[in-house]
């Protein structure tokens, strides 16, 4: 029951960040900015007050955080521990505290919209949320090659290999291109997780038994 409960926490938290991110990104205000964004599109975003819709949006993200903490610290129990299990929980609290820095930036454009802030204070802030947000990829790359050597050990070759394959992806692609490849490994990550908890929900295959040598 313990592990059902865990494992459901890392599917819902996939769903509600989902959620919360699409929520959000579809009122069009600061949370749509990247420092890519105009000196226009930032000065526009940034001429009107945020509404309530963005608020419910940042609160389910905030929830799919503390979500997917509890289903990575169980992950690591749950495949055994020891020093890679060690590595991966920290790199989870990591993840989780940057990315809920990432957010109070976000939130805090979004609180100071309307109020005439400077364009170069709103551009401040959207770069340094966006530097956050990236370095959070990052983070959950280096949580995903803790893990991997872990499934690998239990005999979870796609699990494993797939934490290193999206690890990669996430280092190399996430350097060369972050808004186009970056963004891709965290939906990668993000199915990831689903698949995980599917995988281990399921029971252990039975063994055949060995005939005895006489």
């Amino acid at each position: 029951m313990k592990d059902r409960w865990f494992a459901l926490c890392g599917i819902a938290s996939v769903v509600v960040e989902l959620v919360g991110t699409f929520v959000q990104m579809g009122s069009k205000d600061t949370h749509s900015l990247t420092w890519t964004s105009s000196d226009a599109s930032i000065v526009k975003a940034f001429s009107h007050h945020a509404t309530t819709v963005v608020w419910v949006g940042a609160y389910l993200e905030i929830l799919s955080m503390g979500l997917f903490l509890a289903f990575a610290i169980w992950l690591c129990t749950r495949l055994g521990g020891g020093l890679f299990g060690s590595i991966g929980r920290g790199m989870a609290v990591a993840n989780t505290a940057v990315g809920m820095v990432s957010l109070a930036l976000l939130d805090t454009s979004a609180y100071l919209a309307g109020h005439a802030l400077p364009t170069s204070t709103a551009r401040a802030l959207v770069t340094l949320n966006g530097a956050t947000f990236i370095t959070t990829w990052f983070l959950s790359a280096f949580f995903l090659l803790a893990v991997a050597p872990l499934a690998l050990a239990q005999g979870r070759r796609i699990v494993g290999w797939s934490a290193v394959a999206i690890a990669a992806e996430t280092l190399v692609g996430g350097a060369a291109s972050p808004t186009n490849l970056g963004q891709l490994s965290s939906m990668f990550t993000l199915i990831w997780v689903v698949g995980v908890c599917i995988a281990l929900l399921r029971r252990e295959p039975r063994r055949a038994p060995v005939p005895a040598v006489a």
